[in-house]
């Protein structure tokens, strides 16, 4: 609500935003973790509603926020990038907390910090996560005051995630697909994605300088 006020934005909008993205991140979350386990959950249907049971997946979140939060701002005819970077610390920070209480599915590990689970020593990934976190929390809340363009920091959100997520996944458990796992060709994808959307605005304004 601070930063909401810092940058101009009403505070009842940066609520109902905040609110619409958690909704839809749960529910884009859910949705995801279904289909990448899809042959369980048909067999049991049943299963698909029981949130309590586990099953989120992080990526799900991201596209079902982002999603509704597009649509939302273009409802409320707000600045969608201006909203995002708002929101982007405590994102970053509510995902450390978040994986401190994930299960562990780290590979089997012989380091000295490794969890032991059902008689196998694994790499804690979670507390990994977790720390990476609360690193990228507080890059960004260093960097809110010195961004030069709307959608600077959600931006940079999305590339220290994703280069996070890539590297950590070689400690995880994960589905593959070829040489590398599904988090990690999502996460391949964002961070190209984030360096040519950043691209594409650094030339929009200096082509508007020039001009």
């Amino acid at each position: 609500m601070k930063e909401a006020s810092r940058k101009g934005i009403k505070e009842d909008e940066i609520l109902t935003f905040a609110q619409v993205i958690v909704i839809a991140g749960f529910l884009g979350a859910r949705l995801l973790f279904v289909l990448l386990n899809l042959p369980y959950y048909i067999k049991n249907p049943s299963m698909i509603w029981r949130v309590s049971e586990g099953g989120l997946s992080f990526h799900g979140a991201v596209l079902g926020g982002l999603l509704a939060g597009i649509i939302y701002a273009r409802y409320k005819k707000v600045s969608f990038f201006k909203l995002s970077d708002v929101v982007s610390p405590g994102l970053a920070l509510g995902y450390s907390i978040g994986r401190i209480g994930c299960d562990i599915y780290g590979k089997a590990t012989k380091v000295p910090w490794a969890v032991t689970v059902d008689g196998i020593p694994r790499h804690p990934v979670q507390f990994y996560s977790a720390l990476s976190g609360l690193i990228i929390f507080c890059i960004l809340w260093m960097r809110r005051k010195t961004i030069q363009y709307d959608g600077e920091l959600f931006l940079n959100f999305v590339l220290l995630y994703s280069v996070y997520r890539f590297f950590v996944e070689f400690f995880r458990e994960s589905m593959m697909i070829g040489p590398l796992s599904i988090a990690q060709w999502v996460s391949l994808f964002l961070i190209f994605g984030s360096f040519w959307y950043s691209h594409v605005i650094n030339v929009k304004k200096l082509t508007k300088n020039v001009s």
